[in-house]
């Protein structure tokens, strides 16, 4: 926990309970790189996949504005 020091402007960490976070972001940020990965990959589907979509439905419109001519 952070306390704040309105004296001096700023917060003071408690050492004790700095390094047991820091060593506990570190891990997680190390175990989290390859999910990180697939998560990029998805989204990128996802764009994609929208893509394709928006233009399947210009190519159906434009189809069907030649029919009505």
């Amino acid at each position: 926990m952070a306390v704040l020091d309105f004296a001096r402007g700023r917060v003071a960490c408690q050492p004790q309970m700095a390094g047991s976070a820091n060593r506990a972001i570190g891990a997680h940020r190390q175990r989290r790189r390859p999910g990180m990965a697939v998560e990029i990959g998805w989204t990128l589907l996802v764009l994609m996949l929208i893509a394709i979509g928006i233009l399947a439905l210009r190519f159906v419109l434009v189809v069907a504005h030649g029919v009505v001519q």
